[in-house]
């Protein structure tokens, strides 16, 4: 291995053996920033350490997303603000290539020109810097930052081994900072997620594939919590989300869960509408949510509320607006709420008896109704079916 171009020793693999599992543990808890440094620091022996965040378009650093470890933090929001520009070793530290993922300040350029820069005599020399090592954290094609590591003048500069050494670490680093990042990037999805339910105008229920409740909004909660007579007032959290379910849905997802496992054709959605003791009337839809994992048999569940007597509509509006009835539906529904039968129906819309049917199944299907009478009765008196 590449760890063998210089004489190690046991001390050497010790440090490495150590970070490597602290790096592991890190995993847990997605920490990145000063406890990190805190290890690079004494591994290496060196005196200061940046944590540095590359900006989106990589001409500049991202302040937030940078950390320091060194005696005076103000010189990190001084390099930040115009230091990068003039910085030798930016551009290889930043560039988006797996070349030199570790180097030091002589790889890039002599010491003695160094001391020449203004750089270093406005910058590196009132920190008493001048020996440093960078750690690219580079992997699929993105740069999540570097890691500088940095000397006093009056200690020795890093050596080749030092590079070697920091070499072995890299993967272990990146491993964390892709999860750290990923992590992140998972809470602001959720975050945002949450935020458009709760501001949903219906009400949204999210279920896994055992039938369990994930997340509930407000709207949600509160249909919940009447259809099972439930005091409004009475705490809602994560601990009783199951006990606020209504059976109802359970069965409804059960129904669909098995349909799935019998390799019946799963429907796009499945539909109910559901009365309030309060008169108050709730159109049901079920998404199942079939996932690409092998091993899941059963799909997980979106379910989403919707009240439909919230306004003075007609039953016409509501069916066409909520069930989603065509106009040929929405037609048959009228007559059927007349006492037509399919005969009589078929005459008037010029169509056949058998056509009439089918429409019917449609109509069913999308409402959740499971008879003429409950179509007539909600065409009837929408405000006031109760079942």
């Amino acid at each position: 291995m590449v760890y063998n171009m210089y004489t190690s020793n046991n001390n050497d693999y010790n440090d490495i053996l150590s970070f490597i599992n602290y790096c592991i543990s890190c995993l847990n808890n997605s920490d990145k920033t000063e406890s990190i440094l805190s290890e690079i620091l004494k591994i290496f022996k060196a005196d200061e350490a940046v944590f540095l965040s590359p900006n989106g378009s990589y001409d500049g650093v991202n302040l937030a997303g940078s950390f320091a470890r060194c005696k005076d933090n103000s010189y990190l929001l001084k390099y930040a603000d115009c230091f990068w520009r003039y910085d030798p070793l930016y551009y290889t530290q930043f560039c988006t290539t797996s070349d030199n993922l570790v180097f030091k300040t002589d790889d890039i350029i002599p010491y003695s020109q160094m001391v020449e820069l203004d750089y270093y005599k406005s910058f590196l020399k009132p920190q008493n810097l001048l020996s440093e090592l960078i750690i690219r954290l580079y992997s699929g094609g993105s740069t999540f930052g570097a890691i500088s590591l940095q000397r006093y003048q009056e200690h020795s500069c890093f050596e080749t081994k030092d590079v070697l050494k920091a070499s072995l670490l890299v993967p272990y680093l990146v491993n964390i900072f892709e999860i750290a990042d990923g992590i992140a990037n998972i809470n602001k999805e959720r975050i945002l997620l949450e935020r458009w339910m709760e501001s949903h105008l219906g009400g949204i229920i999210l279920l896994d594939s055992e039938i369990r409740p994930i997340y509930i909004n407000i709207k949600a909660r509160h249909f919940c919590q009447l259809l099972k007579g439930i005091d409004e007032k009475s705490p809602f959290n994560v601990m009783n989300m199951e006990t606020v379910l209504p059976r109802i849905i359970v069965q409804d997802c059960k129904k669909l869960a098995l349909s799935n496992e019998a390799s019946i054709p799963l429907p796009s959605h499945n539909n109910r509408i559901v009365g309030i003791k309060n008169k108050t009337r709730y159109y049901l839809q079920y998404f199942p949510v079939a996932l690409s994992s092998a091993e899941q048999t059963a799909p997980d569940f979106v379910v989403l509320l919707s009240e439909l007597t919230r306004d003075n509509r007609s039953a016409e509006e509501i069916l066409t607006e909520q069930q989603k009835l065509s106009q040929r539906e929405e037609d048959i529904s009228r007559y059927v709420s007349l006492g037509l039968t399919n005969k009589q129906i078929a005459e008037k819309l010029f169509i056949s008896p058998y056509t009439v049917q089918n429409h019917l199944k449609n109509i069913f299907q999308k409402t959740g109704l499971d008879s003429r009478t409950k179509l007539a009765n909600i065409m009837k008196y929408p405000n006031n079916l109760s079942f």
